[in-house]
């Protein structure tokens, strides 16, 4: 048998709430391996009727004796001798590890785990797949459109003749075909110097096999016009030009000084000055504004946009296959299915990566308990029944003639219609009596029972599907978003089989708190796919409230997360591993509520590896960014308290920020993102008036003519070295694509400040009060209090009409708010009325109201 290898060194309300379900459990007879032996049929009640209470305990619930370990050891046949060997652990080239007092096969996380001429694959050491196995492949970036020199690297995914991924051990030849471009070499990817100017043409070819594959490019010539900028503006997700896409360049005051459309390549040039603010604009995109350019640079930029993300829906069905037996007396199975995300996660919109929530029963203990669980979230039993797919929508990209729904998969690419990304899904099946106590508790924490029960559990596991391609369409009132035929996903695909502990750093201020909760994931970044999920680990910071997360239970000290974590699997080998730590000040997952702050940090992970007790705790080295608070923009036309007219700024810099990025989005769901440099924050920038014929993406879009839905996100960006990365740099370079910025993140942080709403809690609409009743409504997206020292915006002014001759225009000013936004006020004791009309208006510390104006009206009867 060949050794175990030593350790390598190195999302929502809902979600949280199943994975305590799942986590929060020990394994149990679904989770034992194939063993055999003559003690396998051993009766018992206690373990000390077993043949040797040191190797095996007494598994009540089927009342047989089975193997147990204490080490790695006692699951060889070494110490257990013939007579109690494991099979399964004896046959496993790993052979076993002991995986919370089991004996479980050992994974390996990469070829050099191997021994000889063996690879890993789908964590198991084996033959490499014959070169012969090879029939198609297709090169990432797929179409590339930048200027002479630049430097790119490529890749390629293999499938067989089943379309199936496989991963090469001996890589791919790449080569240049064309003038254009220099380079080559071998392996799974290579990189390519643009060498000379020239129309778009194949011009990197991978082979492997009797297979081939190739890139195309666009070479620009070099930007040399003295006093001209030159953008190139480009599909963030494809590599296709935007073709008549307006670029504005403006001055510090705003007001534009050059306009221009861009041609087919996606170029387009005008008059720069220096220090200006460069902005894009399409219909069919997200806007883009690069603050406070300085012009002193290459003046050669190429920005990438993101298709407005709910104008087409679509994405994938999923079944669960392979499911393990249900015990006679119950068991809940869930799977929670998604698809990659490329790029940050920030810069996707929910509808994006989960479904619509749907209502799920379960029943334990005579106890029933309604969960709202996001349509691609599987759950059976326990009263619930399973439906036989999942939805999982999904995000725009690139597709191929194997999409049997589009006819045309070039123009499909180009429009939006159609993606290739890698399905994954994290599965459990955890038995009724094994479930936390506490689950069905209204009012429970889901996030806190998983943190506080998180075990050395090994029920988890991973599935993926590389290479999954699905249409987009533009969504239809009443019809569903996903259309898709139903692809099968199996249940117990890879084990999550490496449990380690991550020591996160100190959790970041908020208000008049810390940050109080902690979702770990590691992950795999795939090219032209984006993030794959493949573990996860969650901790809470409630007892005592400080920078630290709580201590869990068997690691001495706050601070440490425990993790669980799948090797790169199913054609992901070989690509590289990331860990995340997200800190948040409520709920994850779904959509963010206003006023919630995140902060997270991102580092790459050599590997997972197997250390459930944390002896060699993985330490995330990058600090959590502080929350960007007291950011400020005015819509007017007009001053208002310091900020000119479309002015938006922040009042405090993020120390460690290197930028901050500003994204306004409206009621379509449609987005104008602003980036400014992290230092050039507090001065701000003044946003252009869209060019005519186009929305402002900066209000909401409705008949009120009220501001747009903002969010703020500070990062730190930085060069695998460390060297801070600028705006100016990113923005020449073709950084602020979506993989290359998340390469580049070390850290970043969000508030979500909503846009300024009131609303009526109580009374109803026509109700009867009694005179000098006290009335409630809940502020959004607007600090209520009157200390501008601590951020406050300004309070509640309720202003009574048509209440009689003595109190008609009477008001009553509210400056207290719960920790649930809600405002009380009591009428004006004088005021009666059968039709009182009350109005509920934000108004700055001056009592001056908002501009755009910002109320809400009540007509009630007061005797």
């Amino acid at each position: 048998m060949r050794h175990i290898p030593l350790p390598v060194r190195s999302p929502g309300l809902v979600l949280a709430c199943l994975l305590a379900c799942a986590m929060g459990c020990g394994m149990s007879d679904l989770d034992a391996p194939f063993i055999q032996g003559g003690w396998a049929d051993d009766a018992c009640t206690v373990d000390q009727d077993c043949a040797d209470p040191a190797l095996f305990f007494c598994n009540t619930a089927l009342s047989r004796c089975e193997p147990a370990c204490r080490t790695d050891l006692d699951c060889s046949v070494t110490r257990r001798g013939e007579l109690n060997a494991i099979a399964a652990c004896e046959t496993q080239a790993l052979g076993c590890r002991c995986d919370a007092s089991r004996c479980v096969p050992a994974l390996c996380t990469g070829d050099d785990g191997c021994d000889g001429l063996d690879v890993c694959r789908d964590g198991a050491c084996r033959p490499p797949p014959p070169p012969s196995a090879a029939v198609a492949c297709r090169v990432v970036p797929e179409r590339v459109v930048a200027p002479v020199g630049t430097a790119l690297r490529f890749e390629a995914w293999v499938t067989d003749a089943r379309g199936e991924p496989i991963v090469p051990r001996d890589g791919l030849t790449w080569s240049a075909v064309s003038a254009l471009v220099k380079g080559g070499g071998s392996g799974s990817g290579a990189t390519f110097t643009l060498d000379s100017a020239g129309l778009e043409v194949e011009a990197v070819e991978a082979r492997v096999g009797t297979a081939s594959c190739r890139a195309s490019v666009t070479v620009l010539p070099p930007h040399t016009a003295e006093g001209q900028v030159r953008v190139v503006v480009t599909d963030a997700l494809t590599g296709h030009p935007v073709e008549a896409a307006s670029v504005v360049v403006a001055d510090a005051l705003g007001s534009a000084t050059a306009r221009a459309t861009t041609d087919a390549r996606g170029v387009a040039v005008l008059a720069g000055r220096s220090d200006s603010t460069l902005s894009v604009f399409h219909p069919d995109f997200g806007y883009l504004t690069v603050a406070n350019y300085d012009m002193g640079g290459s003046r050669d930029l190429r920005l990438p946009l993101r298709r407005n993300p709910v104008d087409r829906v679509g994405g994938v069905r999923a079944r669960f296959t392979n499911l393990a037996p249900v015990a006679t007396n119950g068991a809940l199975s869930l799977g929670m299915a998604g698809l990659s995300v490329p790029g940050l996660l920030s810069q996707s919109a929910p509808a994006q990566v989960q479904g619509p929530d749907r209502a799920v029963d379960l029943t334990l203990g005579g106890a029933m308990r309604q969960f709202q669980v996001p349509a691609n979230v599987w759950v059976n039993g326990l009263g619930a029944l399973a439906p036989e797919s999942v939805d999982v929508p999904g995000i725009a990209g690139v597709c191929d003639a194997a999409l049997a729904d589009v006819a045309d998969p070039d123009a499909a690419t180009r429009a939006g219609g159609c993606g290739t990304r890698t399905l994954w899904a994290l599965t459990a099946q955890v038995l009724a009596r094994e479930l936390p106590a506490g689950m069905m508790e209204p009012g429970t924490d889901p996030l806190l029972l998983l943190a506080r029960a998180l075990p050395p559990s090994g029920r988890f596991s991973s599935a993926v599907s590389r290479d999954v391609q699905f249409a987009l369409r533009s969504p239809d009132a009443g019809e569903p978003t996903v259309q898709a035929p139903l692809l099968p996903l199996d249940f117990r695909q890879v084990p999550l089989a490496f449990p380690f502990v991550t020591r996160v750093p100190p959790l970041p201020r908020f208000r008049d708190g810390y940050l109080g909760r902690v979702l770990v994931v590691g992950s795999v970044a795939a090219p032209g796919r984006g993030t794959v999920p493949l573990g996860l680990g969650a901790a809470v910071n409630v007892n005592p409230v400080d920078p630290y997360t709580d201590t869990q239970p068997g690691l001495a000290a706050p601070g440490f997360v425990r993790v669980r974590m799948a090797p790169a699997h199913h054609g992901l080998e070989g690509q590289a591993y990331r860990l995340l730590a997200l800190a948040s000040s409520g709920t994850l997952g779904g959509e963010e509520p206003m006023g919630q702050a995140t902060s997270a940090v991102m580092a790459p992970l050599d590997a997972p590896h197997f250390d459930p007790e944390g002896t060699e705790p993985v330490t995330l080295a990058d600090a959590f960014l502080g929350i960007p608070e007291r950011a400020r923009y005015n819509p007017d036309t007009l001053p208002w308290h310091g900020l000119l007219p479309r002015e938006w700024r922040m009042d405090t810099t993020v120390p460690g920020a290197t930028l901050v990025r500003a994204t306004f989005t409206n009621a379509a769901g449609r987005r104008w993102t602003v980036w400014v440099d992290g230092r050039r924050s507090v001065t701000g920038v003044r946003l252009p008036v869209p060019p005519s014929g186009l929305e402002d993406r900066t209000f909401q879009g409705d008949t009120e003519g009220s501001r747009a839905s903002l969010s703020v996100e500070a990062l730190a960006v930085a060069t695998p070295e460390g060297r801070s990365l600028t705006l100016s740099a990113l923005a020449e370079s073709g950084g602020l694509a979506p993989e290359p910025l998340a390469a580049a993140v070390r850290a970043a942080s969000t508030l979500n400040y909503g846009r300024p709403q009131v609303t009526w809690l109580e009374p109803a609409e026509g109700a009867s009060l009694a005179r000098g009743a006290t009335v409630r409504v809940r502020v959004d997206g607007f600090r209520v209090g009157k200390e501008s020292a601590n951020g406050d915006e300004g309070a509640v002014l309720l202003t009574v009409r048509d209440g009689g001759p003595d109190c008609d225009g009477a008001w009553v000013r509210g400056d207290a708010v719960t920790r649930s936004g809600e405002v009380a006020l009591s009428l004006p004791a004088a005021c009666s009325g059968p039709e009182v009309t009350l109005v509920a208006s934000l108004v700055d510390l001056l009592g001056l109201p908002l501009r755009p104006a910002v109320s809400a009206a009540r007509t009630v009867r007061v005797p």
